[in-house]
């Protein structure tokens, strides 16, 4: 019965070292081996690879806007998701944020590199005011970047953070879902060894 509970152990703590996790810090976004890549060993060729992402990718991200490219032993995964995210402060609550994120995957025989997402979390909005028509309203887009300093008074282009320029994390709730979201098509990426050491 102790031998069944200690491989039941080892299997879950193997499990979970497949999981890779994004963060999100001051100085961008990494994984949680701190860098901005992962590199994934297989015994597979690179058709192979780019072949089986791609359909689990597809099978397993469930997104309207998600578009997959292959170029020669690249995939760039893009998605979209409209009303993705408002800003925690009061200023701007208002505004619903959409999200971009872009994630390429280099392949190689044996192996692939998965490279940190980049993002793009911004908004078109139209401030209406008292106008009497809607053509009379003030059009402004809204960005959230990861860090710097906040800018809400601008009649053109409105500027928001997740950290602010002294680190001071601001936007927690984008935050936390950035991370999850992320880490989510990540593991949908990366769940492609046949060895469970990696």
């Amino acid at each position: 019965m102790k031998k069944y509970i200690l491989i039941l152990l080892v299997t879950i703590v193997s499990f979970k070292s497949y999981s890779q996790q994004v963060v999100i810090n001051p100085e961008g976004i990494n994984f949680t081996n701190g860098k901005n890549d992962i590199i994934i060993e297989n015994n597979k060729l690179a058709k192979e690879s780019i072949s089986q992402i791609v359909k689990n990718v597809k099978s397993k991200h469930q997104s309207q806007y998600i578009k997959i490219d292959t170029e020669d032993d690249v995939i760039i995964i893009n998605d979209f998701i409209p009303g993705y995210t408002k800003t925690d402060k009061a200023a701007g609550s208002a505004y619903l944020l959409d999200l971009s994120y872009k994630i390429t995957v280099d392949i190689k025989d044996n192996k692939y590199r998965v490279n940190a997402p980049i993002v793009n979390i911004s908004a078109n909005q139209k401030y209406d005011g008292h106008a009497v028509s809607v053509n009379q309203g003030v059009q402004f887009t809204i960005e959230m970047g990861i860090k710097g300093k906040r800018d809400m008074w601008s009649n053109s282009a409105k500027k928001l953070y997740i950290y602010d320029e002294k680190d001071k994390l601001i936007e927690k709730t984008t935050k936390e879902k950035l991370e999850k979201d992320l880490s989510k098509i990540l593991n949908i990426i990366i769940d492609q060894s046949d060895k469970s050491d990696w």
